[in-house]
């Protein structure tokens, strides 16, 4: 197999493209600018697919995995700028999910546990999608266009995905730097979620294509926990006394909703792939020996 990971500059994507690479797979990476080396650059607003890829990247009897990580995450972002979040989201991506068909790749593409509103939680693949905010409302479009243009494509949810790295840009090295800095770690009260290792994540869409899934799936781990007590659990790992401080929703002043319950239902893929996902202590333990061996800066 071959992997494009489109939006490799990300957490995720960084982390994907890593993983296929290290499993012997032939892997590119894009980026929307010229930053970081190694990856080729692909601006959705900008740029076609054919224009920054190679063709014969795309030939040869290896199919070629596309994986559509690239999107304007910053939910509040996606509602007070609509018109360019939805064009990046939606309009270039259905662009985009349309060349690479044109060159016969498969699709894998990045969804999202905001596509509920949250209200219920542990969300299984047949649950109403009601979105929680604008974010949720774009990926449901593409799902709707995937559904009925791309049969073949693989849709994975997620929840909040988290590593074991000190120095990436997630959520474990955001509260290890609060702790560091003496500072309490501000939690939203009421989220209740499934924290994903991102190499469980990597791991899954590897499998997701060897075993050819279609449709969409939820690829999230079978545990999960408040904010706060994962908080909690975390500093407890590192041998150090938690402050977690809890805030209602109302509190933050987000311009666009949340989902307080985006937990979901990930047993299907779990069943169907053998996949085994990591638990948080797992992930705690990593990220302590990983802070061992690499302080970070």
């Amino acid at each position: 197999m071959k992997f494009l990971v489109i939006g490799a500059s990300g957490f995720v994507g960084r982390n994907l493209l890593a993983h296929f690479r290290a499993q012997g797979f032939a892997a590119i990476g894009t980026q929307a600018h010229s930053r970081e080396k190694g990856l080729a650059t692909f601006d959705l607003l900008r740029h076609r697919i054919t224009n920054s890829i190679d063709s014969s990247f795309f030939q040869g009897p290896e199919p070629v995995n596309a994986v559509i990580s690239a999107v304007i995450s910053d939910m509040d972002l996606c509602l007070t700028d609509r018109v360019m979040a939805h064009a990046v989201n939606v309009e270039k991506t259905i662009q985009l999910i349309n060349d690479l068909g044109d060159l016969k790749a498969r699709i894998t593409f990045l969804s999202t546990c905001f596509v509920f509103d949250g209200k219920t939680g542990y969300y299984n693949e047949a649950a109403a999608r009601t979105p929680a905010n604008e974010y949720g409302r774009h990926k449901i479009e593409v799902e709707d266009y995937l559904r009925s243009h791309v049969p073949g494509a693989f849709v994975p949810r997620m929840d909040k995905i988290v590593g074991d790295n000190p120095r990436d840009r997630q959520l474990l090295a955001h509260w290890h730097k609060r702790i560091r800095e003496n500072l309490p770690i501000i939690c939203l009260e009421g989220s209740l979620l499934s924290p994903t290792s991102v190499s469980d994540v990597a791991q899954g869409i590897v499998l997701a294509a060897e075993k050819g899934l279609t449709g969409i799936y939820h690829l999230a781990n079978s545990e999960f926990f408040y904010r706060d007590e994962l908080a909690r659990q975390f500093c407890f790992s590192l041998g150090k006394m938690p402050n977690v401080v809890t805030r209602p929703l109302a509190e933050f002043n987000f311009p666009d909703n949340r989902a307080l319950k985006s937990y979901l239902d990930g047993s299907r893929f779990a069943k169907e792939t053998g996949l085994r996902f990591s638990s948080m202590r797992e992930v705690f333990q990593s990220f302590a020996r990983r802070l061992q061996d690499a302080p970070p800066e």
